[in-house]
């Protein structure tokens, strides 16, 4: 059988580099965009096998890139700078989408955010109705990638994500050093919440391939467990046994919660393989 072959776009990140790696044990041939800006990750990512590629998305020629069976979307700007969120999530997105649509198929890891903020757990027929900048921008960049799969006879999926968690990265890596220091949640402690082990996110993602489609599948990938943040916060503070759990404020966030139905993955998927009891142990004991 030929070897497949895939463009990870991200590949520096968190979730980029753990599926970069998961591919290349599944045998994939695998390359990988990103800026690059520690030498070191280009390194180790190199080391693994993956064929790595300098490449500014909003600057770029995407012709240069080498052609691929699937294109990988994991593209993650944590500062969420409102002078980049247009030019990466839109702009730069769309230049090499525009590049492969009709050519390679398409997973594109998104968000929940899509949704916008909502009261019930949003499921893939929902309606969008994004909140913030940063969610206009996500649900932009899914309608664009919809509109040249419609183009150019293409193929995608949609992975809406929430919340991927490892032992030292991640919202709970996060609540454990506000506990441990003693430092306000910047949450409201009645905001719901959605924690996922990424090896389930990767799992997940790769496992979309079989649903590319035209127009694209849209899939939610969560936890079932909903948590309100406070719950959370006071499990982790349990497990490290030291520290405090403070909010900024005493009560509210939950009309500010992201959350979303995972039925149909759970449907196609199965449950998540990784138990919550050893995803939250695995962070706690960090801090303990």
């Amino acid at each position: 059988m030929k070897q497949r072959s895939a463009l990870i776009v991200g590949v520096s990140g968190r979730v980029g580099k753990a599926l970069a790696r998961a591919l290349l044990a599944d045998g994939w041939s695998v390359h990988g965009v990103a800026r690059f800006t520690d030498p070191s990750t280009r390194d180790g990512l190199q080391n693994d096998g993956v064929e790595t590629h300098a490449f500014d998305l909003t600057k770029d020629d995407p012709s240069t890139l080498p052609d691929v069976d699937i294109l990988f979307l994991e593209v993650w700007d944590p500062s969420r700078s409102p002078a980049t969120l247009w030019p990466l999530n839109f702009h730069g997105v769309g230049r090499i989408v525009e590049r492969y649509a009709g050519k390679a198929d398409i997973v594109n890891g998104c968000t929940i955010a899509v949704y916008g903020r909502n009261a019930e757990p949003a499921t893939e027929d929902t309606p969008c109705r994004p909140y913030s900048e940063y969610d206009r921008t996500r649900y932009a960049q899914e309608r664009l990638i919809d509109y040249f799969c419609k183009q150019r006879q293409g193929r995608a999926v949609h992975v809406r994500y929430a919340h991927a968690n490892s032992e030292d990265s991640g919202i709970l890596y996060r609540l454990c050093e506000d506990i441990v220091r003693g430092e306000p949640i910047a949450m409201g402690p009645d905001e719901k919440i959605q924690v996922i082990a990424l090896e389930d996110f990767v799992r997940i993602t790769i496992s979309s391939v079989a649903l590319v489609a035209n127009p694209p599948t849209l899939i939610n990938c969560c936890h079932p467990r909903v948590w309100t943040v406070k719950e959370l916060a006071l499990e982790l503070h349990r497990r490290i046994g030291a520290g405090s759990v403070e909010f900024t404020r005493n009560s509210g966030g939950e009309e500010e919660s992201y959350y979303a139905d995972p039925s149909k993955m759970i449907q196609l998927f199965g449950q998540p393989k990784v138990p919550l009891e050893l995803l939250l142990e695995r962070v706690a004991k960090q801090f303990r």
